[in-house]
């Protein structure tokens, strides 16, 4: 553990039903007039938008939709040039982490113009640029998966690189979080079990990291106990607003992990199935942490036995020596109780493409730096090839 971390937390949270109305005292109370809305597509036609729409009035300056699900970094010029068109004074982000890390993005840029300009090369990379503080961000999640509410981080797609790579700043950081339960009840099973699993990964590796902290670790733990007790009651019953609530909150507290801690070797190889074959950010971590938490077994016996102990419900019936094979083991038992895909060949990927899989995830030395134990490279490429 380290001796010496850094923790940094959003502004202001709101969470429970109905919360999503205090949109309104926070443009009140700070004085905000001009409101930009960032929202996934779906959104816009659910009634609890058109409430939304009521609410702002006349201070919403523009609504912009058209943000793809997995945004590659070139998308943002655009959601950019209209923002600065509206003249905002806050931006509000209504949706998954892509809706949400464009806001980041975006909002960031407003005020630091050398940061968004292409002639560098670098536009809206290079986080050194960004000197001012953006326009302030109110961010509402309606997945329980990213935590993107609470992290410092935006994940966009580098298709010349074949990559996902995170781009972090302390200015990314949200000025105010509304964790509303009623806005994810529509969210399908397999995207309930996608994104409650991807939550779950970020409470798992940042308990593991080297990077892991007294602080980080006590979001970790509440994080991944709220999760496997609450994901398939929501997977089974997306009415139940309890399971719901509970795995918002469980989603932020998991996202909270990563401002001082980080995420490891299962984001690292997700990176290459997102970047290259497209493949959901979710659904690819689900399919590799049953395998990364199995290559790290052998030096995590004390850290899988503190996890167990939140998330095994017979964990007092286990054995000491017992308790991480059980933890590995329940995390094949979950995934396939929510229908986690466990094979790569149903997205296409084949034998051939291992070689390059391994290359790419073995570039996202990032994350793998902070990985319990070192992966060589052909540790990560029979991971690949288990998933075959």
């Amino acid at each position: 553990m380290n001796t010496c971390y850094r923790a940094g937390f959003p502004g202001i949270l709101y969470s429970g039903r109905g919360s999503l109305k205090m949109i309104d005292d926070i443009m009140k109370t700070d004085g905000y007039n001009r409101i930009v809305v960032l929202a996934d597509s779906v959104l816009t036609g659910l009634p609890v938008f058109s409430k939304l729409v009521k609410l702002l009035g006349y201070r919403m300056a523009a609504v912009i939709t058209d943000i793809p699900a997995e945004p590659p970094i070139g998308s943002v010029r655009k959601v950019y040039a209209r923002l600065m068109e509206a003249e905002a004074d806050l931006l509000l982000a209504v949706g998954g982490g892509s809706v949400m890390d464009m806001a980041k993005i975006v909002a960031a840029a407003a005020t630091n113009p050398d940061f968004a300009s292409p002639e560098s090369g670098t536009a809206f990379t290079d986080t050194d640029k960004i000197i001012r503080r953006g326009i302030p961000t109110v961010m509402v999640p309606t997945t329980a998966g990213t935590g993107a509410e609470a992290t410092p981080n935006a994940v966009f797609l580098f298709p010349e690189k074949e990559l996902k790579i995170g781009i972090c700043s302390d200015a990314f950081v949200a000025s105010y979080v509304i964790l509303d339960p009623e806005l994810t009840a529509s969210l399908p099973p397999k995207l309930t079990a996608s994104t409650g699993i991807d939550a779950l990964c970020h409470a798992v590796e940042s308990y593991i990291s080297t990077m892991a902290n007294p602080v980080s670790k006590t979001f970790s733990l509440r994080a991944a106990g709220l999760i496997c007790q609450n994901i398939e009651r929501a997977y089974l019953d997306g009415g139940d607003m309890e399971a719901r609530e509970n795995m918002l909150l469980g989603s932020f507290f998991a996202g909270m992990c990563l401002f001082s801690s980080t995420t490891v070797a299962v984001h690292a190889l997700s990176y290459p199935l997102g970047g290259r074959y497209h493949i959901p950010h979710g659904i690819a971590n689900a399919i590799l942490l049953p395998h990364v938490m199995e290559a790290n077994l052998s030096v995590c016996e004390k850290e899988y036995g503190e996890l167990a102990q939140v998330m095994l419900p017979d964990y007092d019936n286990m054995p000491g020596g017992e308790r991480g094979f059980a933890l590995v083991d329940y995390f094949y038992q979950l995934c396939g109780r929510l229908d986690i895909p466990t094979t790569l060949t149903q997205f296409g990927i084949q034998r051939e493409d291992i070689d390059t899989l391994t290359d790419n995830a073995f570039q996202v030395k990032r994350l793998l730096s902070r990985n319990p134990r070192e992966l060589t490279r052909n540790e990560i490429r029979e991971i690949y090839e288990k998933l075959l």
